[in-house]
């Protein structure tokens, strides 16, 4: 295995950056001012200086990344809104960086920016725009040459870190830089200090090995190490939505055990049986109430599950009307509202200690009426408020105190999944983490999660487990109608759509299943399962048992459509190959198993069968699982 050695250095005032291409100076800004001051050691030797009411100290952390810390020097308060660890423009290469030549792999924070990726640099792709900041890491591929990755690792800080490539000309065809910029928007009092997370560059010939290294990084620095096996169960939202009812959840209970025996762990109520956002308690359609589902569930060896958005209340609630000082505000101090399907709603300020108790109280119940795995869903939409109670908190904390409290409320064996929350949010807190958007059960949709799982497999088993949402095969191939609540029927369009076009025909079913199991992650059922004919039974069936480790998509800097092709998982047993046309045309297949390592016959994933000779040609929204020996 190759080592990897940090590539960052201070020395002059600056954060200097030692790539594939040149050894680049990297400017330190504090609220958008250049830091320009002599930089001289303190006490213990890390380098400091003054910089206007700011005493900045650089420190190096753990396995050569460096941290910047901020003591308010001053006599007032202070508003810091953002810190640039290091600015390495355009200019700063000795060698300049020419966007024709390379492809900047973005990562987006959870649902505040979902889809991930490699692209071009500075160009527009259907799923990521010209220019977007990347979230926790970024990576920049030659073509035909070596890579360069720029990440944070732990201990996390409070602020949220942001990566953005910068450009020498608007047309952003020429060169280009980039900068590592983190942002707290918080108040700073006198004498009192922040800091940012560590960051951490390293270079390699593949970006994809420097991923890999990059989560291996992970799981050394974190002090809660993820332990949990990934959960395999189904969940209601995907078939039923917001019209679950205990009669349902019974039936499908009972139709797992008939056609899947005791495979299926966990049985996940999603949005639909609360009384309202803000009253989470069990409305009609749960008549015997929550604890009597969880004896049920726990009687037939199922673990039961529920879905919250603990941090939303609709405005309508008595709860809002009760207490107006617990809602996060506007930048005006007006109260943050905002228009949902769900409702018009209000958010839950987390720097409110009596919120925090709130929370608490909420999840103790829901854990003593008999729930192991809980669903936190929209948190990330309290970050649409500007103003919090309590303003020394950084953007990254105020969701981090809310889960803090919801952990602390379930304890350490409950299985906590974040849907949707930012990343460095949750981090030690959640053990398993939505990588995609919603599935549906449309090809834009295998389409837009492709994307999120070909940017997040690098987290599985190091930070936690994905969650690539659920696995659905159902259609007019797999299973009997109807498929799910009555629609508006639109065409799909260029980018995929949304709920759009046909539903799944058997072989965008497998394709789905297949990109689901090299996941590795967690797998949760969202179908009618007694609707699931032979067909669908068996699709889902041969994916039931997580897969470990990870796939890997080899392509994902070189692969000639958007998303990769070629997907490698290297376990115990065998080595398990996905290979996909995304495209809604044929496409040539060009892979050589001896290029990666690969020997002898492969079986047909679905079928056993010996595959001999590997077809020249895919057809359009299609796959191939081979299995080599180990």
């Amino acid at each position: 295995m190759q080592s990897y050695s940090s590539c960052l250095r201070f020395a002059g005032g600056a954060l200097l950056l030692d790539t594939p291409w040149g050894e680049a100076p990297g400017e330190i800004l504090v609220n958008d001012e250049p830091v320009r001051a002599t930089w001289s050691p303190d006490a213990a030797g890390n380098p400091s200086c003054r910089h206007g009411g700011w005493q900045l100290t650089l420190r190096e952390g753990p396995a050569g990344a460096f941290f910047l810390e901020v003591r308010n020097a001053g006599s007032e308060a202070r508003t810091l809104r953002t810190i640039h660890l290091a600015r390495w423009s355009p200019s700063a290469f000795p060698h300049p960086l020419e966007t024709r030549e390379f492809r900047e792999f973005i990562h987006g924070p959870s649902f505040q920016g979902i889809n991930a990726g490699a692209k071009p640099v500075g160009r527009k792709t259907p799923w990521l725009d010209f220019v977007v900041p990347s979230n926790m890491l970024i990576v920049y591929q030659k073509e035909e040459g070596e890579a360069l990755l720029l990440g944070v690792v732990p201990p996390m800080g409070p602020a949220f870190s942001e990566f953005v490539t910068l450009h020498s000309e608007p047309h952003l065809e020429a060169q280009f830089g980039f900068e590592a910029r983190f942002r707290f928007e918080c108040r700073v009092d006198p004498g009192e200090s922040v800091r940012t997370s560590p960051l951490l560059a390293l270079k390699g010939p593949q970006g994809t090995d420097l991923m890999q290294e990059y989560g291996r990084r992970w799981y050394e620095l974190l002090e809660r190490k993820p332990t949990r096996a990934p959960l395999v169960g189904w969940n209601s939202w995907d078939f039923y939505s917001g019209a679950v009812t205990r009669q349902a959840m019974d039936e499908t209970l009972d139709a797992a055990r008939e056609r899947f025996g005791d495979t299926l762990k966990a049985f996940v109520i999603d949005e639909g049986w609360e009384r309202q956002w803000g009253s989470w308690e069990a409305n009609g359609k749960f008549p015997e109430g929550l604890a009597d589902f969880c004896r049920h569930v726990k009687s037939r060896g199922g673990i039961p599950g529920i879905w919250t958005a603990p941090l939303l209340v609709n405005i309508y609630n008595p709860l809002y009307l009760e207490k107006p000082e617990w809602f996060a505000e506007r930048a005006d101090g007006q109260v943050q509202t905002d228009s949902y399907s769900y409702g018009p709603m209000a958010y839950l300020d987390p720097t409110v200690p009596e919120v925090i108790e709130h929370l608490k109280g909420i999840f103790r119940r829901l854990r003593a009426d008999g729930f192991e795995v809980f669903k936190v869903d929209f948190s990330h939409c309290i970050l649409n408020a500007v103003r919090f109670r309590d303003r020394r908190v950084g953007r990254a904390d105020l969701i981090r105190r809310a889960f803090t409290a919801i952990r602390e409320s379930i304890g350490p064996e409950a299985y906590l999944l974040s849907c949707g929350s930012p990343y460095e949010s949750v981090v030690g807190l959640a053990d398993a983490v939505r990588t995609t958007g919603d599935i549906h059960i449309y090809w834009g949709h295998i389409l837009r999660n492709a994307h999120g799982i070909s940017g997040r497999w690098w987290m599985q088993g190091n930070l936690w487990n994905g969650d690539p949402d659920f696995l659905v095969v159902r259609g007019p191939d797999t299973a009997a109608p109807p498929y799910g609540r009555r629609r508006v029927v639109v065409p799909t369009g260029p980018d995929g759509g949304w709920m759009s076009g046909a539903e799944f025909n058997e072989m965008e079913a497998r394709t789905y299943a297949l990109l689901v199991h090299l996941s590795g992650g967690d797998v949760i059922l969202g179908d009618a399962l007694h609707k699931l004919n032979d067909t669908g039974l068996s699709i889902v069936k041969r994916v039931l048992e997580p897969r470990r480790p990870a796939a890997v998509p080899v392509d994902l800097f070189e692969s000639e459509q958007e998303i990769p092709r070629i997907w490698i998982s290297r376990g115990e047993k065998d080595t398990l190959v996905g290979l996909f046309n995304w495209s809604d045309k044929p496409a040539l297949l060009s892979f050589d198993p001896a290029a990666y390592g690969l020997t002898g016959t492969p079986r047909d994933f679905w079928t056993d069968a010996p595959i001999t000779t590997l077809p020249a040609r895919m057809p359009r929204r299609s796959s191939l699982g081979l299995r080599f020996p180990a």
